[in-house]
C-alpha cells in the first residue's frame, strides 16, 4: 500500500528520524559481524626448544596455531551492544524513577514551615531548600539540535516566520546530529577493524610464545584456548630460566604486555573510563530532564514561554517530538558512548607499548569530542546564541540539602573504578586465560633497561 502523504515539516523530520535509526542500527551491526579475522601465526623457533621434542610435533602446534579459530556468533562486542547497553539503561532508569518518587513522597511530608523556621533561628540548617530555576543546554552539536527543533516546531505550529526558512534551519540541524552520529560509528567500525583487532591478534601471539616457552615448550604442558593460543597447565611446569630462551625482541614485547604492569595499566583505564563516563552521566541528565521532568503536553503551542531577548523556556514537550529527542539526541548517544568505553580499554590494554597507551588515550578522546568540534566550527553563530539562550527544566524544581545532592556525584568515580577492576580481572577477551605470570619474571629484566644493563 502507498504510503499516506506528508503534510508537515515535522512529518519529514519524523520519517528522516526514524530512516536514520535504521541505517544506523545497520552499520552497528556491520560492527559487531564484520570485523578483520586474527591470524594467530605464532612461530615456535622450534631450534631454541628443548631437544626431546620432535619437530613433527612442533610443526602441529604451528599448523593449529596458524588456524584461526571460527569467530563466536555472541563474542564480547555483541554483550556489550544487546546485553551490557540496554541492561545498565534499564538500571539507571528505575534507579532515577524510583528516586525521584521517593524524594517526592518525601517534599508532602515536609513540613515548610518548620523547616524555614529552623534554619532562621540557625538549627538544622542541612534542610535549606534550594528553588532551582531552568538551566542551559550543553553547547554542542546536541544541544544545538535541540534547541532548533523545539523552538522551530514551535514556531511551525504558532505561524511565526518563514515556513521554508524555519524547515531548511530545521532539517539542517537535524543532519548535522546524524552526521555526527554517522562519523562517530563510522570511525569506531574501522577502529575496531583496523586498529583494535590487529592490536589484539599481535599481543595474542607474544603472549602466547611466552607462554609456550616458559611452561617449557612442551606440548604436554600446554594447552591451546579457544583462539588457539597456549597457555601453561600447571604451575609447576613453569621455569623461570627458560626466560632467557626468548630473543631479545620478544623479551622486550613480553615485558611490555600491559597486563604485566597494572600499576600503569589500571590508571590509564580508570581516566580514560571515567572520561566517557562523564558523557553518559550529561546524556542520562538530558534524558532526565527532557522525558521525565518536562511535562508532556498536547500541542507545542504551549512548549515555550519566551523570556527577555532571545530567551526562551522549554515548559513542555509533545509525545512526538520527545520521541525525536531520544531517538536523534539520547540514545544513539547513550549508545555510542558505552561501546566506545568497551572497545577504548580493549585497544588500550592490547597496547604492547607503556609509551603508546598514553598516546592512545588521547587519539580516543577525539572521537568523543566530534560533537563539539563540529558545533564550534560549524554551528552558525545565531544557532549557538538560540542553544544559550534556550533553557530547559531542571532535574527538580526544589532541591533540599540531602547526601543525593551533595554526595551522589562522588559515586561516578566508585563506578568507574568497579568498571575497570571487573574489566581487567573478569571481563576482558584480550588475553583469555590470562596467568599473570610475566611481571614477576620481568621486574629484574625492566630494572636492566631502565639501567642501560638490558643489552
Amino acid at each position: 500500500a502507498p504510503l499516506p502523504a506528508v503534510s508537515s515539516p515535522l512529518g519529514v523530520l519524523f520519517l528522516v528520524t526514524m530512516k536514520t535509526g535504521c541505517l544506523l542500527l545497520a552499520v552497528v551491526a556491520v560492527a559487531c559481524g564484520h570485523t578483520i579475522p586474527e591470524h594467530h601465526s605464532h612461530e615456535l623457533h622450534v631450534e631454541e626448544t628443548r631437544p626431546h621434542q620432535s619437530r613433527d610435533t612442533l610443526s602441529l602446534i604451528a599448523k593449529k596455531m596458524h588456524e584461526a579459530p571460527p569467530k563466536p556468533w555472541f563474542g564480547a562486542a555483541e554483550q556489550v551492544l544487546f546485553i551490557i547497553t540496554p541492561g545498565s539503561a534499564i538500571v539507571a532508569l528505575a534507579f532515577v524513577i524510583i528516586l525521584r518518587r521517593l524524594e517526592a513522597r518525601r517534599e508532602q511530608n515536609v513540613d515548610r514551615s518548620n523547616i524555614r523556621r529552623s534554619v532562621e533561628e540557625g538549627w538544622h540548617e542541612d534542610l535549606e531548600v534550594v528553588e532551582r530555576e531552568p538551566e542551559e543546554l550543553d553547547e554542542d552539536v546536541y544541544g544545538a539540535g535541540i534547541a532548533t527543533l523545539v523552538r522551530d516546531t514551535y514556531s511551525f505550529v504558532d505561524g511565526k516566520g518563514d515556513l521554508i526558512l524555519r524547515t531548511s534551519r530545521l532539517l539542517t540541524s537535524a543532519l548535522l546530529m546524524c552526521f555526527v552520529i554517522f562519523l562517530q560509528v563510522f570511525v569506531i567500525v574501522q577502529m575496531q577493524n583496523l586498529v583494535a583487532s590487529r592490536a589484539v591478534s599481535e599481543i595474542r601471539k607474544i603472549y602466547g610464545r611466552y607462554e609456550f616457552v616458559m611452561y617449557g615448550a612442551d606440548i604436554s604442558h600446554n594447552y591451546l584456548t579457544p583462539n588457539g593460543f597456549p597457555r601453561g597447565l600447571d604451575k609447576k611446569y613453569f621455569d623461570p630460566e627458560m626466560f632467557e630462551h626468548l630473543t631479545l625482541d620478544e623479551k622486550d614485547m613480553a615485558c611490555a604486555i600491559p597486563f604485566s604492569q597494572p600499576q600503569m595499566l589500571l590508571p590509564i583505564l580508570f581516566i580514560w573510563s571515567l572520561t566517557i563516563i562523564s558523557d553518559v552521566r550529561r546524556c542520562g541528565d538530558l534524558f532526565v530532564r527532557l522525558m521525565l521532568s518536562t511535562p508532556t503536553v498536547s500541542s507545542m503551542k504551549d512548549a515555550i514561554v519566551e523570556g527577555e531577548g532571545e530567551c526562551e523556556v522549554i515548559v513542555g514537550l509533545t509525545n512526538q517530538v520527545k520521541a525525536m529527542l531520544f531517538s536523534m539526541c539520547i540514545a544513539p548517544r547513550y549508545v555510542i558512548d558505552v561501546y566506545l568505553l568497551w572497545l577504548g580499554c580493549r585497544w588500550l590494554a592490547a597496547t604492547p607499548s607503556f609509551s603508546d597507551i598514553l598516546l592512545n588515550a588521547v587519539a580516543l578522546e577525539f572521537i568523543v569530542l566530534l560533537k563539539d568540534a563540529l558545533y564550534a566550527g560549524v554551528v552558525p553563530d545565531r544557532n549557538k546564541r538560540a542553544t544559550k539562550n534556550t533553557l530547559i527544566q531542571p532535574w527538580q524544581k526544589t532541591e533540599p540539602a540531602n547526601y543525593r545532592v551533595f554526595l551522589s556525584a562522588f559515586l561516578l568515580l566508585a563506578v568507574t573504578a568497579s568498571w575497570v577492576v571487573y574489566y581487567v580481572y573478569h571481563f576482558q577477551a584480550v588475553l583469555p586465560d590470562y596467568k599473570w605470570d610475566v611481571a614477576a619474571i620481568c621486574k629484574n629484566y625492566i630494572k636492566a633497561i631502565a639501567s642501560g644493563q638490558a643489552r
